[in-house]
C-alpha cells in the first residue's frame, strides 16, 4: 500500500483537537496501518516541532495523539469515545467484562505458571505463545467489533454488544499482557 502523506492529505494541526484520528488525517479504525500512521505522525510532528514552529503545547498534543493511536487498547477507547460510547463505557458492568469462561481459563493457566520450576524452560516458552496467541486473537476481536459498530448505525442493542465486545476484549489483553509480565518478571528476561 502506498503512503499518500502529501500536505492535501494531512490537515494542518489543530493543538485543539481532543481526535487523534483527525489530527492525522486518519478514518477513524481500530486496524490502522502502522507504516501510515508513522508518516503521518512524522509530517505533522515536524510541522509543530518546537524548534521549527515554537509550538511545545502542540508538539506535546501531536506526541500524545501518536502514542494513543500506537497502543491497540488507547485506541480502542478513543474509538469508543469518537463513537460517542463515552456512557456505556463508563459502566462498571461494561468496563470489567470479560468473555464467559475467560476466567476458568485464566486461572488454569496461572495455575501452571504458579507451577513452573525456573529451568523448565520449554514449558515457559509454551505458556508464553499461548499468552502471545490468545492477545492476538483479542485483539482481533476489538477489530471485529468496531466493524459491527460502524455496520449498524441505527441498531443501538447491536452496538451496546460491540461495545461490550470491545470491552471485554481489552480485559482479556490486559490480562494476557500481566501474564506475560508476570513471567518476565518471575524468570527473568531469558522467557522473551
Amino acid at each position: 500500500m502506498a503512503i499518500d502523506d502529501s500536505p492535501a492529505n494531512i490537515p494542518k494541526p489543530d493543538a485543539s483537537t481532543a481526535d487523534p484520528f483527525a489530527l492525522f488525517g486518519l478514518e477513524p479504525d481500530f486496524d490502522l496501518d502502522a507504516r501510515v500512521l508513522r508518516a503521518r505522525w512524522m509530517r505533522v510532528a515536524a510541522e509543530v516541532h518546537p524548534d521549527a514552529a515554537g509550538a511545545t503545547l502542540a508538539s506535546a498534543k501531536v506526541n500524545d495523539a501518536f502514542r494513543v493511536l500506537c497502543d491497540p487498547l488507547s485506541r480502542a477507547e478513543a474509538l469508543v469515545s469518537r463513537f460517542g460510547f463515552d456512557v456505556l463505557a463508563k459502566n462498571d458492568d461494561v468496563k470489567r467484562a470479560l468473555p464467559p469462561a475467560f476466567l476458568m481459563e485464566m486461572m488454569e493457566l496461572r495455575e501452571q505458571v504458579d507451577c513452573l520450576e525456573p529451568t523448565d524452560t520449554p514449558a515457559r516458552t509454551a505458556l508464553r505463545d499461548v499468552a502471545k496467541s490468545r492477545r492476538e486473537v483479542a485483539l482481533k476481536e476489538i477489530g471485529v467489533a468496531f466493524r459491527t459498530l460502524t455496520k449498524t448505525p441505527t441498531d443501538k442493542l447491536a452496538q451496546e454488544r460491540a461495545v461490550r465486545a470491545v470491552f471485554e476484549s481489552c480485559n482479556v489483553v490486559r490480562s494476557f499482557d500481566r501474564m506475560l509480565e508476570q513471567l518476565d518478571r518471575e524468570f527473568g528476561v531469558d522467557s522473551k
